[in-house]
């Protein structure tokens, strides 16, 4: 791996290196780890921040293979993670800042589902709310949506509650549209209510536990006496929280190591441009060259693509020599759906040439269904995995059946399901047919008396089954007979053992139980005063992903993701498709409703986010995606365009001739 110092001179025990992706970024930081920790560094007075937690896995893995000898405890956490452990460890120190916070708890994290349900509960009896909001075009769980979103980038920031609205009013550009901007200067007062509730519950959302962690941790000797070094791997994705965090170590740290990929950055609260200043002026750079997993002309395509862009597009590194001009096709079809057969096509190809399924990977502007399935269709032969966003729990039959049950054995409650509910439950519960199911459902649901009835109610016992009616009794007497225990969770726990565990034997179904009585507890942990059915409410309103801890290995798999789920998975492969490249989707508008995430940072300069802003900040991400997506190839690049989406809607964006226009400038220079 080659090295070169951007600051000669004297060593700096502040140290920073640059690389494309790919480049043994993370590596460097391990080995930097070792050599702390070899210098005989506490690793208890070692924090290493990494992205996420499957890169936090990783990076434990490395150490463990390589570093026999060298014991913890490690402390490889997120920027999340640590936030909230060092509020839990100063809590008291907290309190005494804010009276208004419970002194009896630790603070409690609040995932986007649980913040929701507060943000509603916060905003519900406001008086201006309801006509704030009235003409925006969003549902109501869109607009608890949309606040939480600002509210999370603006607690990144470091911004308090009340500049949120001024600044969104003044970023926006239509002067002659005054109810959005009466709406958007209503959201100061939208974050400042559901910040106002986090704090007197104790139950803190992400945004505002890292701005009390800026406002009252940063601040605190006994926080830097626990700390001599700091690791921070992709440093790229930081927000104005964290960069305030490494500038205060500088007086407080014996030493930080930093690592920045060179065209990352893709976080919603990240500030890349204002952490690669902050390195190149506060830090001893080397660059990474020479040690990239993609071929010299993809990373060169990758810089032109970049250029062409965003004309300022600029790098320090210079560019890997070698290799001639990259192979780069397109494919072209009137629709979408023809587009994905000639794709699959060419896919083929590549699979009868003997190139592994893991080694290709389709690119889309964002996860569509349709798309998605018939790749998967048309692909049978070979394992296809699309890294989609989790469904909400609702969405699954199982999880709707056992919120069924709940409700069924909890009459105080005053709910009762609707037939077809009931015919979902017991099909599930006692693994009867559609048929029988229905048969069952219906003689024994009476919505007159809004109760159920015994199997004797049944008219035709022998095409039910006698077998399937004494299963029901016994589910009938032990809904009706049911006491409610100590929480919802344990119901789901004891509903699971006493009729489920013998039909739910796949991993999959365990799994989803697991997470939905995990969510039941996290919800009874956040807000305490509040019923079980405001949490089924919550389920059945949709606002609670299915999200699961385990990962798929996939070096197995032909992955299907959108650019930003492909880059924070750290995947690559020698062969990428762009698919739909026409559509307009791969660049959109920053705006959205009631928010702008760039506005809400301290890259914001103040000025009004018109059109001509907007498209500038757009064309400067796509940018640094496109260049990241090609640091992640080795051999080929097909750009997929339709002409029309799915909707028969005519494709504007010219992307791809932005992509030709820079491989032609690539081939001049050359």
């Amino acid at each position: 791996m080659e090295e070169k110092s951007h600051w000669p001179g004297k060593p700096s025990p502040f140290k920073s290196v640059m690389g494309w992706a790919g480049s043994g970024l993370t590596q460097a930081c391990v080995d930097h780890y070792r050599s702390l920790l070899q210098a005989g560094s506490d690793p208890g007075r070692v924090l290493f921040l990494v992205r996420s937690q499957r890169q936090a896995d990783e990076v434990l893995r490395r150490l463990q293979q390589s570093s026999s000898g060298l014991v913890g405890p490690w402390r490889i956490e997120t920027f999340l993670q640590r936030v909230g452990r060092s509020l839990a460890d100063h809590w008291p120190q907290v309190c005494a800042r804010l009276p208004q916070l419970p002194p009896q708890f630790e603070p409690i994290p609040l995932a986007k589902d649980l913040t929701q349900f507060l943000c509603e509960r916060a905003c519900a009896l406001c008086p201006r709310h309801g006509e704030a909001f009235a003409g925006v075009g969003l549902k109501e769980f869109q607009i608890w949506d949309q606040i939480s979103s600002a509210a999370y980038i603006a607690g990144a920031s470091g911004l308090p509650a009340e500049v949120v609205g001024s600044r969104l009013a003044r970023a926006w550009p239509e002067e002659a549209d005054p109810r959005r901007a009466e709406a958007l200067q209503a959201m100061g007062c939208c974050v400042g209510r559901l910040w106002e509730a986090a704090l007197r519950l104790g139950s803190l959302d992400f945004g505002l536990q890292i701005r009390l962690f800026g406002e009252h941790i940063l601040p605190l000797a006994e926080f830097w006496q626990e700390w001599d070094h700091l690791i921070v791997d992709q440093a790229e994705d930081s927000c104005g929280v964290a960069l305030e965090f490494y500038r205060q170590g500088q007086a407080h740290l014996q030493s930080q190591f930093f690592s920045y990929t060179l065209g990352g950055g893709v976080s919603l609260t990240g500030i890349p441009e204002a952490v690669a200043d902050f390195l190149m002026a506060k830090t001893q750079v080397r660059f990474l060259e020479g040690s990239h997993r993609a071929s010299a002309g993809m990373i060169r395509l990758g810089v032109q693509i970049a250029r062409v862009l965003d004309p300022q597009f600029s790098h320090p590194l210079p560019e890997p020599q070698g290799g001639g001009l990259p192979l780069v096709q397109t494919l072209e079809e009137e629709t979408q759906f023809a587009a994905v057969e000639v794709m699959v096509a060419q896919i083929r190809r590549l699979l009868g040439a003997g190139i592994p399924a893991h080694r290709i990977a389709v690119l889309l502007p964002r996860m569509d269904v349709g798309v998605s399935l018939s790749l998967q269709e048309q692909l049978s032969e070979v394992p296809v995995l699309s890294i989609a966003p989790f469904p909400a729990l609702i969405r699954y039959p199982l999880v709707r059946a056992v919120l069924t049950a709940a409700e069924l054995a909890h009459p105080e409650w005053g709910a009762f399901p609707t037939l077809p509910a009931w015919r979902l439950m017991l099909s599930w519960v006692l693994g009867l047919d559609p048929i029988r199911a229905a048969l069952l459902a219906e003689d024994t649901w009476d919505p007159v008396g809004r109760s159920l009835r015994p199997r004797t109610a049944v008219r035709q016992p022998e095409r039910v089954g006698f077998a399937n009616l004494e299963r029901y009794q016994r589910l009938f007497d032990w809904l009706r007979g049911y006491h409610p225990g100590p929480s919802l969770a344990a119901f789901f726990q004891q509903f699971f053992a006493d009729h489920l565990a013998p039909a739910i034997a796949s991993p999959q179904d365990q799994e989803l139980l697991r997470v939905l009585m995990e969510a039941a507890r996290r919800f009874r942990q956040a807000f305490p005063a509040e019923g079980d059915p405001a949490f089924l409410a919550m389920i059945r309103s949709g606002q609670t992903p299915s999200s699961s801890r385990f990962e798929p290995d996939y070096s197995r798999y032909l992955v299907v993701a959108t650019p930003g789920a492909y880059i924070t998975r750290g995947l690559e492969a020698d062969y990428q498709f762009w698919f739909d490249i026409t559509n307009p989707s791969w660049s959109r508008s920053l705006w959205h409703v009631l928010y702008n995430s760039r506005v809400l940072t301290p890259e914001w300069d103040g000025e009004v986010f018109d059109a001509a802003r907007d498209l500038q900040a757009r064309q400067r991400i796509l940018a640094r995606t496109l260049l990241n997506l090609c640091c992640r190839t080795q051999k080929g690049l097909w750009l997929v365009r339709s002409n029309f989406n799915y909707r028969g809607e005519e494709n504007t964006s010219i992307l791809d001739y932005l992509i030709l226009k820079g491989l032609k400038a690539m081939a001049t220079a050359g």
